[in-house]
């Protein structure tokens, strides 16, 4: 082999191997089950997350460019999952009509993996303008 295609081998070995691309053993994250309801006509997202879990991160949208995503990538910055309360929405509005992805990524410390959270549903309102729910099962 001579030494150009050497080199083009090696480059593109370096690349593979610099890009951070997932591995072998890289671990898969499981999405875990939140769930939704209705309070009043505000929608609330709960975890089972355990005590002293905070947020890292959290993705909501609709799908038709309607979204939010935050990360805290300090630990002391990150939110605390209010265990039995509504997670943080951050601003975002579920309007009726639409159907929704909500995922929160959350850590117990700054060292354990964290789990992910996820629920999908869609929001709809009824001729006396009160907000119907429908949760649906994730694909995994």
């Amino acid at each position: 082999m001579d030494a150009d295609k050497m080199t083009k081998y090696t480059l593109v070995a370096m690349a593979f191997l610099l890009s951070g691309c997932p591995g072998p053993m890289d671990p898969v994250p499981v999405e875990e089950p939140a769930q939704v309801r209705l309070l009043g006509n505000r929608v609330c997202i709960t975890t089972p997350a355990g005590t002293g879990e905070k947020i890292f991160s959290v993705h909501i949208s609709n799908g038709a460019g309607q979204e939010i995503y935050k990360t805290f990538s300090r630990y002391v910055q990150q939110p605390v999952v209010p265990q039995g309360e509504c997670l943080p929405t951050f601003g975002f509005e579920f309007k009726p009509g639409n159907r929704y992805a909500a995922f929160y990524q959350t850590e117990k410390n700054a060292t354990e993996p964290g789990k992910t959270y996820a629920v999908s549903f869609s929001l709809e309102q009824n001729e006396n303008g009160s907000f119907r729910l429908t949760p649906y099962a994730r694909k995994g």
